[in-house]
């Protein structure tokens, strides 16, 4: 497991350590920021240079590997989960051999999803999924703070073996708050928002059309 943080919800992150099932010889914790307190055991590493959430996931993913792990799950500081959580997530990913595993979406059937990606919809919550490491797939650090985990989704499922939706436990407290508050880090987001539609922009448009012919086809207005 590795957690990118710069130690603004000690007491969740704490109990993430303390929940989360794995020894805590198997916990990386990324540092963002100075002054985070992390019980002795875990894997510190520090990183403090300019917002980078892609970066900070590569960090602790390739540390992740080193130490040995053929699947990490990645997570933000501001969850909630069980000590179940992390284990199915692991179960499903080998079951159905997906590149990239993560909770369960709404109306979203919970099996390994590969293509057809048109509309597209993701599948990963980028607050908590878990990466096949044996795979080549790695977060695009042209992506600094938002739509990282969107292309992920995208590349898993058309270049590698897909994701797989699972029914696990978890809670997410803080969605966006950090980003809201925060003029530097909405600017970075409109950034990527741009680099997410030049990736991609062939399948956005399909899936824009799809979605008018959907609701001309119903007789529903379009606009």
């Amino acid at each position: 497991m590795t957690i990118p943080t710069a130690g603004k919800h000690p007491e969740l992150l704490d109990e993430l350590i303390e929940s989360c099932g794995l020894p805590l010889e198997q916990v990386v914790i990324v540092e963002t920021k100075p002054g985070v307190v992390l019980p002795p055991g875990v894997i510190r590493i520090q990183d403090f240079g300019p917002p980078n959430i892609q970066r900070w996931w590569n960090i602790g993913i390739e540390a992740s590997v080193k130490a040995g792990a053929n699947a990490v799950a990645v997570l933000n500081d501001d969850i909630r989960i069980n000590g179940e959580t992390l284990f199915k997530l692991f179960g499903e990913l080998k079951n159905t051999g997906a590149t990239i595993a993560s909770p369960s979406r709404p109306k979203i059937a919970n099996k390994r999803h590969t293509r057809p990606l048109v509309p597209y919809t993701p599948r990963i919550w980028g607050c908590l999924w878990m990466l096949d490491t044996g795979s080549d797939l790695r977060p695009d650090e042209r992506y600094v703070w938002w739509y990282g985990d969107e292309d992920l989704d995208i590349r898993s499922r058309k270049n590698f073996n897909g994701v797989v939706n699972v029914d696990v436990y978890y809670e997410h407290y803080f969605a966006g708050e950090g980003t809201s508050q925060n003029p530097e880090l909405q600017a970075l987001t409109e950034i990527d928002a741009m680099t997410f539609q030049r990736d991609h922009a062939r399948l956005l448009t399909l899936s824009t059309w799809y979605r008018k012919l959907l609701f001309i086809n119903r007789g529903a207005d379009p606009s």
